[in-house]
Formats: structure tokens, C-alpha cells, sequence
């Protein structure tokens, strides 16, 4: 049987073709841990128990916490010594904040952030806050 033009294949038309897949990375987001009570990294680890012991590390003399997740690292940092400007004060002063942590992380990692937050505003209370000028939005731990 002959094959029409049409009914051809083309050369290299069995082998599978290569496709280009775009892996998503995520993207490292940083808030601000606000706690209304006089917390260290080492009161902030020791309340953290959804992760196994081996991720977490401490360095207290940078008041710096690090979590190894699957993506990358949650960091919390105290940042108390950024919040000088007197609008900073009255606003940590009206929100009853004593101790704030910026909390960077990648979204990959968010479902486990979340529960690490949980654990941490079960322990500590607090809330969330952007890192903008007017620090807006807020959020309460269980909707961030």
C-alpha cells in the first residue's frame, strides 16, 4: 500500500518530545511576628513541636531562630530594635506588642509555617503583620 502525501510521518514524530516544565520555587515572603510578651528564640523553639528537633537551631546571642522545612527555612529574627520611630512605638504600645520577630519564609512551605505559627500564638499569642510602612495588613494567626 502506498502512502499518500498526507498520511507521511515525519522524521523524529516516535520520539518522545521534551517538554520544557517551569519548576515553582516559591517565593520568600517576610512578615512580622508581633507577641505581647517577653519572648527569646529559646522560648520560641521550645514551644515549636511539629517539627522534629534536628530542623531547629538557635543562635541566641543574634536572637535568631532557624526551621529547616522541605522548601527552604523559616527565620524568625528579632527586629525590636528597628521599631524606633515614634509612630512604631505608639503603634506597638496601643497593640500591646513587647517583642517583635520578622518571620521570613518560602510559600512553598506555607502549610507548615502555618501549623509552626499555631503552636507559637497557642504558646505566646500575638499576631501577624505585613512588612509595609503602615504594617497593614494584620492578621490573626489562624487566617494567615
Amino acid at each position: 500500500m502506498k502512502l499518500k502525501k498526507n498520511d507521511k510521518k515525519k522524521k523524529g514524530s516516535l520520539k518522545m518530545q521534551a517538554k520544557t516544565v517551569k519548576e515553582d520555587k516559591g517565593t520568600i515572603v517576610e512578615y512580622f511576628y508581633m507577641i505581647p510578651a517577653e519572648v527569646t528564640v529559646r522560648d520560641l523553639v521550645e514551644a515549636v513541636h511539629c517539627v522534629e528537633e534536628e530542623a531547629k537551631e538557635i543562635w541566641t546571642e543574634l536572637d535568631l531562630m532557624e526551621i529547616v522545612l522541605s522548601a527552604d527555612s523559616l527565620i524568625f529574627e528579632n527586629m525590636m530594635d528597628t521599631f524606633t520611630e515614634p509612630g512604631d512605638r505608639e503603634f506597638l504600645s496601643a497593640k500591646g506588642v513587647k517583642v517583635v520577630y520578622a518571620a521570613s519564609y518560602n510559600t512553598k512551605d506555607k502549610d507548615m509555617v502555618k501549623k509552626v505559627l499555631e503552636e507559637l500564638h497557642l504558646a505566646f499569642g500575638g499576631f501577624m503583620a505585613s512588612d509595609t510602612e503602615d504594617l497593614e495588613p494584620i492578621f490573626e494567626v489562624a487566617d494567615f
